[in-house]
This record gives C-alpha cells, sequence and structure tokens, in this order.
C-alpha cells in the first residue's frame, strides 16, 4: 500500500512539473498558414525559414564545402582549357626574364604541385621564346584533367592542365619538353 501511495504522489509531482514548464504559445509575428484555422498556434511557412547551408562549414574560415559541381567536356571548357594552356605556355616561354618577373607571371596559372616544382627553376634554361600558334587538345579522357599541345619556337611542348571542378579554373599541372629537347 506505502508503495502505492508513493507511486501516486511521484506521478502527480512529475505531472505538475511537467506542466509548469510548458508555456503557452504565441501567435505574435506568425503568419497563418492554409492549414490553420485562427483557433490553434500558427507555424511560420517552410519558405521563409532559412535553408540550411549543404556541406561541411569549415570552423575557421565559415566557407561551406560540399558537392562540387562535375566538370564535363562541352566546348566552353575546351576553349578555356586551350586559352588556359596558352597563356600559361607565354609566360613559361620567357627565357629573357629575370626569375622574379617570370615568377610573378608563371606561379599564379600553376597547380600547388607545380609550383613546388617549378619554383627555383632557371627560366634561362627554357628553349622556347614564343608560343607560334594555339594549343591542341590532345586528350579528353578525363574532364578534370587536359592534355595540350603548344607549338613553340622550340617545338611543341605538351601542358598537362588540371581543375579541382566545374567552376574552378584549369591549372598547369606539368610542362613536357619537345621530343629530343629533355
Amino acid at each position: 500500500m506505502r508503495r502505492a501511495a508513493a507511486a501516486v504522489i511521484v506521478t502527480a509531482a512529475m505531472a505538475a512539473l511537467l506542466t509548469g514548464c510548458t508555456q503557452p504559445i504565441s501567435n505574435e509575428g506568425a503568419t497563418p498558414t492554409s492549414a490553420s484555422s485562427g483557433t490553434g498556434p500558427a507555424f511560420p511557412s517552410f519558405s521563409d525559414m532559412p535553408r540550411a547551408p549543404r556541406g561541411i562549414i569549415d570552423e575557421d574560415s565559415g566557407e561551406v564545402h560540399g558537392p562540387r559541381p562535375v566538370p564535363v567536356w562541352d566546348d566552353e571548357s575546351r576553349q578555356s582549357a586551350i586559352a588556359a594552356a596558352d597563356a600559361v605556355m607565354r609566360a613559361y616561354a620567357r627565357p629573357d626574364l629575370g626569375f622574379d618577373a617570370w615568377w610573378a607571371q608563371l606561379q599564379p596559372l600553376l597547380d600547388q604541385k607545380a609550383t613546388a616544382d617549378y619554383a627555383y627553376m632557371d627560366p634561362a634554361r627554357i628553349v622556347a621564346s614564343s608560343v607560334t600558334g594555339s594549343g591542341t587538345i590532345t586528350d579528353e579522357t578525363s574532364a578534370y584533367v587536359a592534355y595540350i599541345d603548344v607549338p613553340t619556337d622550340a617545338g611543341t611542348y605538351s601542358v598537362i592542365l588540371s581543375r579541382a571542378d566545374a567552376d574552378s579554373p584549369w591549372l598547369t599541372s606539368r610542362f613536357v619538353v619537345p621530343e629530343g629537347m629533355n
């Protein structure tokens, strides 16, 4: 009997406690939805709520990192890859420049690995001094990587470009000197 009385007291106390924890819902500032008859609480429409960012938020920068747009080979991709290869070869084939001027023009067009690979190169050792025509794509196996042959006054260089996604620029990964010039 004592246990039953204690259970009733504990149940009554919990009910009183939980009832005291709830507060009436205010409709102030809320727009009634079509499902609302005006008698109950009105909730804002989902279209009025801010969307959660898709992806992972970088705690340091606040940037959202998520799915990236997948690149495809289309006319715009081809043209931008050829333009990038032509531009980087024009910056690379400058043996007449001192290192600092040469590097200032070349480095922004390189990816991280190429930046490390070419950071100590002497531009005076480059045999090409001018680009003599527009590049030609030689391999389209991946929409992330482009292999482009660019004619120069010292022969045809192959330029390997890559991009992180469809919205990223083409950056140079490697220069391949003309055969017989290594």
